[in-house]
């Protein structure tokens, strides 16, 4: 069980500033995880200053700003054949994250209960066609979380995300520099890094939901999920 006192201790003025970088760039991960549109690409002068804002190491932004630049110097069409030969569901690389260790089991079912639960828990009113555990929705539900919960939950489901990340290293995928830096923001090493079965839902204290981080466009990847009031 995650504390309920972590983060205490700490200066009054830090704790927004850290909450905003975690905030900053789980949300710009979250968008550079969207299928490639032109309103993706006119966004990611913006998606790049978050990324420079964010809490990343130095080495995972060079590495993001030059998957970056990739896409938007890569032809539209090109980029989205990509996408859609690497992460399609069935893919070793599929979003899905529970469909990496449970394919479509009983388990897998209840697992996804249990977040989409989380979600309207923290007041989140879902209305997508895509399943609880797609990962740039995931993310994005993190970015409204405060940061000691945002990270306990990202550190539980960091052994779901591994699995993508090791697909996309063994592909090559220019894709791996998002997934790579999102288990940087875990507390997982890289020797941690193989498959094994791990619960994605810590239990842990609920803390106030902060509204989103938003880029412009349809750079958002659950622009159907709202936030309560």
């Amino acid at each position: 069980e995650t504390p309920s006192n972590i983060g205490e201790g700490s200066q009054p003025v830090e704790r927004p500033r850290r909450r905003n970088l975690m905030n900053f760039g789980l949300k710009a991960l979250a968008c550079l995880l969207l299928y490639p549109d032109a309103e993706l690409k006119d966004n990611l002068p913006e998606i790049k200053e978050a990324v420079a804002g964010s809490g990343l190491s130095e080495d995972q932004k060079e590495k993001l700003y030059i998957f970056i630049n990739h896409m938007a110097n890569t032809p539209l069409s090109d980029l989205q054949k990509d996408y859609v030969s690497t992460f399609d569901i069935g893919k070793k690389a599929s979003f899905n994250l529970f469909e990496h260790m449970h394919g479509d089991s009983r388990e897998r079912g209840s697992a996804m209960l249990n977040l989409k639960k989380l979600y309207e828990e923290r007041g989140l009113n879902i209305k997508s066609d895509e399943f609880p555990d797609y990962l740039p929705m995931f993310l994005e539900f993190l970015s409204g979380l405060g940061d000691s919960e945002a990270q306990a939950l990202l550190d539980g489901a960091a052994h779901h995300i591994a699995p993508i990340d090791i697909a996309l290293k063994k592909s090559e995928s220019s894709w791996e520099a998002v997934t790579g830096a999102i288990l940087s923001l875990s507390a997982m090493k890289n020797s941690e890094i193989k498959l094994e079965r791990d619960d994605l839902l810590p239990t842990t204290e609920a803390e106030s939901f902060d509204s989103p981080v938003r880029f412009g466009g349809n750079a958002d990847p659950v622009q159907t999920v709202h936030f309560k009031q």
